[in-house]
């Protein structure tokens, strides 16, 4: 059904564009809605790219540049949608899209400005600090924006009939579009179509205002002439764009939660719906070139950002299920959160998605409605022989790192959301991994039975997802011989948990660690007792300390004594027990004679002790002092 009302669409508006000649009367329509309460609207535009300053990810001692500046984006770094109260910067803005104010400085001229058509930015950062506006600049903006009577002189009206129907006719198709899947909002979408512009904008999607800057509920579009010339397509976009702003607008409730949305939120929500239900318009290739490369944090990004909105839907979550929990959230944590993003399956691939290399597995790559062929570019991060070398990610941001190490293991401490892949390995699981880079393999000859790492050879790469507080990865170069003792004295332990049977508990029997390797110093505790019958009797779980050194290498047989009193309903019962363990490396086998009343109550030497591996201990609290 979209696809047939998009292909009859650009038909008719093709007709259309071409018998535009501008005509020097308004032409205007409304359109109703009926299932949701009236609430508040503004303005938006869609346009060419606007340079943004981005914040700068770390490598050892490496810095990714800023993006060139204009008198627009150094107005945009001075101003934050989220937190600003000041007006000079809102202003600064508002003048350079709208027309002057007082107490704004004079805007450049459009063609050195970098302004790019954003006045969605401009209008959010005015209604920010309206509070704090005077009753005069409170009308002087409410002229610059009431409509076609007091918009600038360079501006006039075009009655065009073919083009205003096939306009008309788009609003509303995409409106119902957008209520089937979201809900309506009650309030009429008015449509403007001009004739005559000097600017770069293509549309807005301004709200209605009453003479004290209060919404009405009303949502006026006016389409510019740049608009309607460059292409039915991009006309679509243009149109379907604005219509979503109109739902935006009127979800906010007021001026205020409007203005503190999140550009990612407003501008990129947009380009995706407009994307999604319509088609692509002119910018759409930089938008997605600028997300795919610029390597620009998500609370910087605006139109960009359908990257991010596509990149949910790839990874499992409709936006279009998410996006009124969004627009209800307040900054870009709460909005982040209550778009299901904060998940494994968004996070682990985020980063990852930017290479677009599925060589690299499924993860590696990324994809969304009229995507590009671009990818971003890792930096190379140059890992010593013998030391470190740390990357990091801030919240919110991504970054990749192209390894070039020649160690022969590399060691990795991770903490956040990360990825590595070569081609062959594929995997998030980084915190205390190590990989050998040798050709020849990393096998340590004191530790037979030992597994050494898994190879990563070639050119392997990391990806970091900030999520909502960052992620920092510290890279290794480790000589083998060292790598080879350091495994030796790793953390160690053997343990072994008990099925529940008939009157018999389940827990664990045997606790042991080591916290410098299995060749080490082992301590830990042997459990006894653990019985429950029908008929109430119960003998808790009950602990004896056991100690004993290893020392050596290869396979090692060392014996050590337990004793000590398990304690019934109705007596104690002494016990002694003469252990001998061996030891390899990988596994431990403990075997042993008793001493005392062992065979009652189910107390004797727990089994299954025969063959125990020796696994890594992952929780730092067990060998804290290591």
């Amino acid at each position: 059904m979209r696809r047939r009302f998009r292909s009859v669409a650009i038909a008719v508006l093709c007709v259309a564009v071409s018998a535009c000649t501008g005509a020097n009367t308004a032409a205007t329509k409304s359109t109703q809605g009926a299932t949701s309460p009236a609430t508040a609207t503004t303005t938006t535009t869609t346009g060419p790219a606007d340079p943004v300053s981005t914040a700068p990810r770390s490598v050892g001692s490496t810095a990714v540049p800023s993006v060139a500046s204009t008198p627009w984006s150094n107005a945009l770094e001075r101003f934050d949608p989220e937190t600003n109260t000041e007006p000079a910067p809102a202003l600064t803005l508002f003048a350079m899209a709208f027309g002057a104010v007082d107490g704004a400085p004079s805007a450049p001229d459009p063609s050195v400005s970098g302004v790019g058509g954003d006045v969605t930015i401009a209008l959010r950062a005015v209604f920010g600090v309206w509070d704090h506006l005077s009753e005069p600049q409170h009308q002087q903006v409410m002229a610059l924006l009431e409509g076609p009577t007091v918009l600038r002189p360079r501006r006039a009206l075009v009655a065009d009939p073919p083009l205003v129907t096939a306009i008309e006719s788009a609003v509303e198709q995409f409106r119902s579009t957008i209520a089937a899947k979201i809900g309506d909002f009650t309030g009429t979408i008015s449509t403007i179509v001009l004739n005559a512009t000097t600017g770069t904008e293509l549309a807005s999607a301004a709200p209605t205002m009453t003479s004290t800057g209060a919404f009405t509920g009303d949502c006026t579009i006016r389409i510019q002439p740049r608009a309607t010339t460059s292409g039915a397509e991009t006309l679509l976009y243009v149109i379907a764009h604005e219509v979503f702003h109109c739902f935006q607008e009127a979800a906010a409730g007021s001026r205020q939660a409007w203005a503190g949305l999140p550009g990612w939120v407003v501008e990129g929500g947009a380009q995706w719906v407009g994307v999604t239900i319509a088609t692509p318009n002119d910018g759409n290739a930089l938008w997605w070139n600028k997300y795919l490369t610029a390597e620009i944090p998500l609370t910087f990004q605006k139109y960009e950002a359908v990257g991010f909105w596509s990149h949910l839907d790839e990874s499992g979550t409709d936006p279009w299920s998410v996006f009124r929990a969004v627009w209800a959230a307040a900054g870009t944590p709460a909005a982040f959160t209550a778009s299901a993003a904060n998940n494994p399956a968004f996070l682990e691939s985020w980063a990852s998605g930017l290479r677009r290399d599925r060589s690299l597995g499924p993860a590696w790559d990324t994809t969304g409605p009229y995507i590009t062929s671009e990818s971003q570019k890792p930096l190379t991060l140059k890992v010593p022989d013998r030391g470190q070398v740390p990357a990091q990610d801030a919240a919110y941001a991504n970054g990749l790192y192209l390894i070039d190490a020649t160690a022969d293991v590399l060691v990795f401490t991770a903490t956040g959301t990360a990825r590595l892949a070569d081609g062959t390995i594929d995997t998030t699981v980084l915190a205390g991994a190590r990989f050998c880079r040798r050709p020849s393999g990393c096998s340590c000859p004191n530790l037979p039975n030992d597994i050494p790492p898994a190879p990563l050879l070639g050119k392997p790469v990391l990806a970091l997802t900030g999520g909502t507080t960052g992620t920092s990865v510290v890279v290794g170069g480790v000589p083998l011989e060292l790598h080879c003792e350091e495994r030796a004295k790793r953390p160690v332990q053997a343990v072994l948990d008990r099925p529940a049977s008939e009157a018999i508990l389940a827990g664990r029997v045997l606790d042991l660690h080591s916290c410098n390797g299995p060749y080490g110093d082992w301590s830990g505790v042997i459990r006894l007792g653990g019985i429950s019958t029908a008929d109430g009797f119960e003998v808790k779980f009950q602990e004896l300390p056991v100690s004993f050194k290893v020392g050596g290498t290869g396979t090692q047989t060392v014996h050590t004594a337990v004793a000590g009193n398990v304690r019934t309903p109705v007596f104690d019962l002494a016990v002694t027990y003469d252990l001998t363990i061996v030891v390899d490396g990988t596994t431990m086998s403990i075997s042993g004679t008793a001493t005392g009343d062992t065979g009652l109550l189910g107390v004797q030497l727990p089994t299954g002790m025969g063959t125990l591996p020796i696994t890594p201990i992952t929780d730092p609290a067990v060998c804290p002092a290591r």
